[in-house]
């Protein structure tokens, strides 16, 4: 048996990270030992010395605690920086433990992540199966080097494995451990417990990494698979026999993409469970008879991303094709049906200038979701957006040291300083909930807050600090802005 501390590296503010709760239940269904470090608790940092030293300290002390044999990172590009230095405490503390590093950011960027020297292993794209035989190779002695999806270095030399075959019956996966979690994030700023119904989604959008995705599964399996339902209604009666939640979110990135699946699903849901839910798709996905199935089935509140206002960047640019007529036609049959909305929008894209901000502006002022989300674009690589944003010399801080991805400026865009879309990020909000005739005040306070630094980057603990608080004051505001939904924090 061996033992196993994953650790989530972000900050679980709105929903529970199950990728790495996923691995947990595979590891333990295994017969092994797993743990969980969360780092949420130390996002406020020391105002003096390394910003890192309370949580390094409390990872140490976990360390010698459990004295893992494997620490497993689910590291995203804007955690990496936080990634690393906690495994170089591995290194300290536990040098024979090995090091392996999960998620998007080794997926899509495999040679910069294996070069690390903190980093022994990566793995590419889904891990439980990976780990598992990691681990069973490990008990039993016997070389781990070839195993599939696993990149692995010893001694400087680096053994490159494929991509393993997508799991394709997802009901076989054990359900995500979540007793892992401080119970208190359960009911994270999102609402109520979020889960999966499926994996996947099929459409490639130029900001987003799912193209490269299904490049590298090519041949590999069905990129979007369902569970079935009995096997998604048998983790909910866990759910609410253990959590007793208000409410559950379910986080497929296209909820309404089978409309067979989502009929049944619906029908017998409601017939099944009283507390509501919540899901996100896109507005193409959506007609009528969904937003009807969908309220008749248990769902008050559905996310559906706009992204751009303006037709040309969200169509051209970001490769949505997705008229405004349709997201104006989605968001009022939501509204009609009783169901709540929530927007995904960007700001910064390329070709944006500020009539193009304000054309996001002006259809959310018009739309008046329920929930309001705003981001500066940030150029990932393994997206094609990102990759030609990257080669135009956009990216003027590391997206790496990033941590909080609304309120950091990363890019250096040709028509907008990082000031501009600093402000319009922060006060987003105030503009589409406000009248017109208090926009002269909103521009002065956009204006003071625009005097802040715009990232974090290298800034000394104190203004750090009094960065953060002012910005956590601008968003604690939002809460008394009209609004006909309920607040929830969207940074």
């Amino acid at each position: 048996m061996k033992s196993v501390l994953l650790v989530y590296p972000g900050y679980i503010v709105r929903e529970q990270p199950l990728n790495i709760l996923y691995i947990a239940s595979a590891v333990k269904a295994a017969g092994h030992r797993a743990a969980f470090f969360d780092v949420t608790a130390f996002r406020k940092r020391p105002l003096r010395g390394d910003p890192f030293r309370v949580m390094k300290e409390a990872f140490a002390a976990t360390l010698d605690a459990f004295k893992p044999d494997v620490v497993g990172f689910s590291v995203m590009s804007v955690n990496y920086k936080i990634s690393a230095a906690l495994a170089g405490v591995v290194k300290e503390k536990q040098p024979d433990a090995l090091n392996i590093f999960g998620g998007i950011h080794p997926t899509i960027a495999p040679e910069d992540t294996i070069r690390d020297p903190v980093v022994d292993i990566i793995c590419r794209g889904e891990g439980e199966g990976a780990m598992t035989e990691l681990l069973s190779a490990l008990d039993g002695g016997s070389d781990y080097a070839k195993i599939p999806g696993l990149w692995v270095k010893r001694n400087g030399v680096v053994t490159q494995n494929a991509v393993r075959p997508l799991v394709q019956d997802i009901d076989s996966l054990p359900f995500p451990d979540r007793d892992l979690l401080d119970p208190a994030r359960l009911q994270a700023e999102l609402y109520g417990i979020n889960m999966l119904s499926s994996r996947g989604c099929p459409f490639p959008c130029s900001y987003c990494q799912n193209e490269f995705l299904m490049d590298l599964y090519k041949g590999q399996g069905r990129f979007v698979r369902y569970r079935t339902i009995e096997n998604v209604f048998a983790e909910i009666d866990e759910i609410i026999a253990k959590y007793k939640p208000s409410r559950l979110s379910f986080s497929d990135e296209s909820f309404t993409l089978n409309k067979n699946h989502l009929k049944e699903f619906c029908e017998r849901y409601v017939r099944r469970y009283a507390i509501p839910f919540l899901c996100q798709t896109r507005p193409d996905l959506v007609d009528e008879d969904t937003i009807k199935t969908l309220k008749e089935g248990g769902c008050d509140f559905i996310n559906m991303a706009i992204e751009s206002g303006n037709p040309k960047i969200r169509n051209a640019i970001l490769q949505r094709n997705i008229s405004t007529e349709k997201v104006i036609e989605a968001f009022t049959l939501a509204r009609r049906f009783g169901i709540r909305t929530g927007s995904f929008n960007m700001i910064g894209l390329p070709e944006e200038d500020l009539s193009t901000v304000w054309d996001t502006i002006r259809l959310n002022k018009q739309l008046q979701p329920d929930r309001i989300m705003c981001t500066v674009y940030m150029p990932f690589r393994g997206t094609k957006l990102g990759e030609d944003s990257l080669k135009a010399g956009w990216l003027e801080h590391p997206i790496d040291d990033a941590e909080i991805y609304y309120t950091n400026i990363t890019i250096k865009h040709p028509t907008l300083s990082g000031r501009t879309l600093f402000g319009y990020q922060g006060f987003f909000d105030y503009y589409v909930r406000l009248s017109t005739k208090l926009f002269p005040v909103i521009h002065g306070l956009r204006w003071l807050y625009q005097l802040l630094p715009r990232t974090n980057y290298k800034l000394p603990p104190l203004i750090r600090a009094a960065r953060e608080g002012i910005i956590n004051f601008v968003y604690n505001m939002k809460r008394f802005l009209p609004s006909r939904g309920f607040f929830m924090k969207t940074r």
